[in-house]
This record gives C-alpha cells, sequence and structure tokens, in this order.
C-alpha cells in the first residue's frame, strides 16, 4: 500500500476543504465579526506551524505509524496508552463528521428520510472503498473529488460577486481588536489540525522525505479558500445573519440567482460536497481499523472494519441534545482534542525524538 506525495496533497486538500469551509465560518464570525477572515488568516498560519511540527515528527519515524512509535519513545505500556487515546479522538470526530453530514443531507435533501438510513449509506461507502482498495483507493478516489471541489468553490465565488456589498467588511479591526480576532482563529487551527492523521499514513506514502511541501499546500489552498469564503459570507449576509446561519457558505450559495437561469448550485456543491466527506471520513475508517489493529495485535486489520465502522455507526447516532454538534465543536474539539492532541503530544513526540537521536549519536 503506497501512494504518491501528489495523492497525498489532493487527500489533505480534499478533507481540509470540506469542513473548514462549511463549519468554521459561522462560530469565527461570531467571535470576530467582520474581522473573522483575519482571524481565518491567522488560523492558517497556526495550520501550518502546527503541521510543520507533525510532519517533522513523521518523519523521523517514516517507517511506523503512530501506535508503533508511541510505543518505541516511550515504552509499551505509556505508547499504547498514548495511542489508544488518540484512537478514541478518531473514532469520536469520525462519528460526529458523520452526525453533521446525515442531519445536512437530510435538512437539504431528504426531509422525511431517517438519519441513520443516510448513515447506513454513507458508513456502507466507506467500508467499501477502505475494504476494497485500502489507503490506495482512498487517494485515488480524492484526485477525482479534490478538482471537482476546487472547481466548484472557485466558480460560486465568481458568480457571488454581483451580490457582495463590501461596506459590511468594514471598519476592519477598530471593533474587534486583539483578543477577538486570536480567539476566532482557534476554530478554524484546530480544523486545520486535522493534519495530525499524517502521523498514522507516513508508512505509506511512497517518499516520505518529501512530505513537507504537499502538506503545507494542502493548508495554505483551504485557508485562502475559507478567507475568501468568510469575506463573501460576510459582504452577503452581514454579520448577524452570518453568524447565526449554520452554513452560511451553503447559504451564500444558495442565494446565487442570474435571471432565473443560473440558479439551485447548491445542488452542485452538495453533490461534490459528498464526495469530499467520503474521503475524510473513509481516512478515519482506514486510521481507526488500522491504528486499532496495531493496538491490539490483530494481524489482518481488515478484519478490524466490521467492529469499527459499527461503533462509528452507533456513536454517530446519539441524539444531538445529548452530544450536539456544537458541543462537539467547540467543548471537545477546540477546548481538549486542538490544545492537547494536535499541539502539545506532537511536541513530546518532537523533544523525545530530538533526545533520543542525540543520545544514540552520543553513543
Amino acid at each position: 500500500m503506497k501512494i504518491s506525495t501528489w495523492q497525498l496533497f489532493w487527500m489533505f486538500t480534499t478533507l481540509e476543504i470540506s469542513m473548514s469551509i462549511w463549519l468554521t465560518i459561522s462560530p469565527t464570525i461570531e467571535i470576530a465579526k467582520q474581522d473573522a477572515w483575519i482571524s481565518i488568516a491567522i488560523a492558517g498560519l497556526i495550520g501550518l506551524f502546527v503541521t510543520m511540527i507533525l510532519v517533522r515528527v513523521s518523519q523521523k519515524h517514516a517507517s511506523h505509524t503512530l501506535v508503533e512509535f508511541a510505543q518505541k519513545l516511550f515504552g509499551k505500556w505509556v505508547g499504547k496508552l498514548i495511542s489508544l487515546l488518540y484512537i478514541v479522538v478518531w473514532y469520536s470526530v469520525c462519528a460526529d463528521i458523520l452526525r453533521i453530514f446525515s442531519l445536512f443531507i437530510k435538512q437539504i435533501l431528504f426531509h422525511d428520510t431517517p438519519v441513520w438510513s443516510i448513515s447506513a449509506l454513507m458508513i456502507s461507502a466507506m467500508i467499501y472503498i477502505t475494504y476494497a482498495g485500502s489507503v490506495e483507493a482512498i487517494a485515488r478516489f480524492s484526485e477525482l473529488a479534490g478538482p471537482l471541489i476546487l472547481f466548484g468553490i472557485v466558480i460560486t465565488f465568481a458568480l457571488n460577486i454581483p451580490n457582495l456589498h463590501l461596506s459590511l467588511i468594514l471598519p476592519i479591526y477598530a471593533d474587534s481588536g486583539v483578543l477577538p480576532i486570536l480567539k476566532g482563529s482557534l476554530v478554524n487551527a484546530s480544523f486545520l489540525g486535522e493534519s495530525m492523521m499524517i502521523m498514522m499514513l507516513t508508512p505509506f506514502i511512497s517518499k516520505p522525505e518529501k512530505l513537507l511541501k504537499p502538506i503545507l499546500l494542502s493548508i495554505c489552498i483551504p485557508s485562502l479558500l475559507a478567507i475568501i469564503a468568510t469575506m463573501m459570507v460576510i459582504s452577503t449576509f452581514g454579520i448577524h445573519i452570518g453568524s447565526s446561519l449554520y452554513f452560511p457558505y451553503f447559504a451564500m450559495v444558495r442565494f446565487i440567482n442570474y435571471l432565473d437561469f443560473i440558479q439551485n448550485m447548491d445542488v452542485w456543491i452538495v453533490f461534490i460536497w459528498i464526495f469530499c466527506v467520503l474521503v475524510k471520513l473513509s481516512i478515519y475508517l482506514f486510521i481507526n481499523s488500522y491504528g486499532t489493529a496495531q493496538l491490539f495485535g490483530v494481524k489482518k486489520w481488515r478484519g478490524m472494519i466490521a467492529i469499527t465502522a459499527p461503533v462509528i455507526f452507533v456513536i454517530s447516532l446519539i441524539p444531538a441534545n445529548v452530544f450536539g454538534i456544537l458541543d462537539y465543536a467547540n467543548l471537545v474539539w477546540t477546548d481538549f482534542v486542538f490544545p492537547i492532541f494536535i499541539v502539545g503530544l506532537p511536541l513530546v513526540f518532537l523533544f523525545v525524538s530530538l533526545i533520543k537521536g542525540r543520545h544514540v549519536q552520543e553513543v
């Protein structure tokens, strides 16, 4: 199972775009108001810094996954505990994304369809692509989905220009200040931190020494698109409506209408977004199955899909009022997962790797 750096670029570009534009714009506008685009730009810089650390850690253990090198650095039991915590995080975020996707599709397309049936269809597609082709099939599929969503987003940006009122983005900085802008950046930065998956995927990359450039580029492009999308949402709806919409970019796309001829662009966007979510969820299913198999010493990792997929499916069906969309994003992902698992532990990994590497050289 080997993928090229170009395929890796499309995988990460696709998974970063699929959620950052959909879910981070509204909460960022709520915090930073019309300066939300500045917060998104700062988030991109944070994302680049964090990703550089993650890539450096991965390159130092290029032939091992997180489950393996954690035990190598900290010993068997501590390493397994750290790996287990990461896998729990990946299970939870995969289930939450599946829940968001199913509720969105139900709300937009199939009002009377049970949420569980939409989730079941997506789970079935995830199982098929992961079991049949592993990470290679996911990478090849992302080469199809990635360019499609980039093209679709650029087209919607161009078509929405007549709806813009640039005065809504003013004044810059005066109404917000430093702290709200920095606080708003954490929302998008935490989503860009999903590049932590590279710590499980590096052994499957044909040239791990050339990881840095495609990974950083896959952070820059989604960040740039998110900046433009945020400015357009604010310029179209203003900060009050823009911050109250769950999916402001999608609402903006629905607003496009040229002489009653070019309209209903949301159908195209939803279609290609489904592709992108499939890539994202399939990567999570793969790393959860592969990582769980390694953690418990199961040789045939594909057999773990029979356990991993149902667990993700069941967690995704937990009612929103028990473990809601915004609760997870704000109270779990941003406040705990981002500082601990995306920033803190990788820094510890890098520090320990450097210390142990230096010790070996001295000996």
